[in-house]
């Protein structure tokens, strides 16, 4: 089997690997025992990069990572679940999604960054920045504020303390669903997708907040 090619985003942590999204689809082709290799590609390559290989663009017309190009069927697939699907599917072997629970996995991470960090995102942003290669941070900044409606990026940390008490308050819930999960797992005792989307959520937030913050 010919290794199965994963587009990533760099940047100066250890190991280059931050990427929350990137992550899930690397955390799947591990679980499954999939060979792959990582081409890294900095965010203002990602649309020329991403058009060059044929890969698909998301909902608003943009490109965006992870992507992955399997020269075993010749497929490009784009965005984490669509690619957790395709490699079910193609590799059947040790599944991710449980037979039946595609709907109500594609519905949980909405949920679970909205309840997690959906008052801290800002926050997030702006220690994300820090980690950036140079050569991603301009594109980084311009295209966030745009995102966001914002005119200074400054204004992302005004409210940083008050932001980190939220997605301290919002992690506490999460805690919750685990609570009630009567497993190891969001699923009981099923691992499946939704543990990696939180696994990955929480690698993001080890590699940019301070050990101390932590």
């Amino acid at each position: 089997m010919q290794p199965i090619i994963l587009y990533d985003i760099p940047s100066k942590a250890p190991k280059n690997t931050w990427a929350p999204n990137p992550a899930k689809t690397r955390f799947c082709l591990s679980y499954k025992g999939l060979p792959y290799t990582t081409v890294w590609v900095e965010f203002e390559d990602i649309p020329k990069t991403m058009k060059g290989i044929g890969a698909s663009t998301m909902e608003g017309g943009g490109y965006t990572l992870p992507v992955i190009k399997d020269p075993n069927t010749g497929l490009v697939v784009a965005d984490s679940l669509a690619i957790a699907e395709y490699l079910d599917k193609t590799y059947p072997e040790k599944p991710v999604i449980p037979q039946g629970t595609n709907t109500l996995i594609a519905l949980f991470e909405p949920a679970y960054c909205s309840i997690a960090h959906g008052k801290s995102y800002n926050f997030m942003l702006a220690k994300t920045f820090e980690i950036l290669n140079d050569s991603s941070r301009e594109y980084f900044v311009r295209t966030k504020l745009a995102f966001l409606g914002e005119m200074h990026w400054e204004a992302l940390e005004e409210t940083s303390q008050q932001q980190w008490e939220d997605l301290k308050k919002g992690l506490d819930e999460i805690d919750k669903w685990y609570q009630k999960s009567e497993g190891k797992w969001v699923m009981g005792n099923t691992f499946s997708f939704v543990d990696m989307v939180v696994a990955c959520r929480t690698i993001w937030w080890n590699t940019i907040f301070d050990k101390e913050q932590l």
